[in-house]
């Protein structure tokens, strides 16, 4: 591999070949650290920060064309919101 001046620039050069190793590992490992920013040290709640993971997941899906991936993580959510929209209206 090659080393180019730039590459202390280059996110994707940095995360997924000198950090991680390959691009799934830099997406859990990314949301790992998400996780323990704002969850632990941020205190967001737990149920907030694994929503922004799982949606971080899903753009990084959605952006590497895993289209399987994709839809499934959108099924849960929209399962999620439907579920979380009835909790809402269903108050008395």
């Amino acid at each position: 591999m090659v080393v180019a001046e730039i590459a202390a620039l280059d996110f994707f050069t940095l995360f997924v070949s000198y950090v991680f190793g390959s691009f799934w590992l830099a997406v859990v490992g990314l949301a790992l650290v998400m996780f323990v920013v704002m969850g632990v040290l941020g205190r967001i709640s737990i149920y907030s920060t694994m929503w922004y993971c799982i949606m971080f997941v899903n753009v990084m899906a959605l952006g590497y064309g895993f289209v399987v991936i994709t839809t499934l993580v959108n099924l849960v959510l929209l399962i999620a919101f439907y579920f979380s929209w009835k909790s809402y209206i269903d108050v008395r």
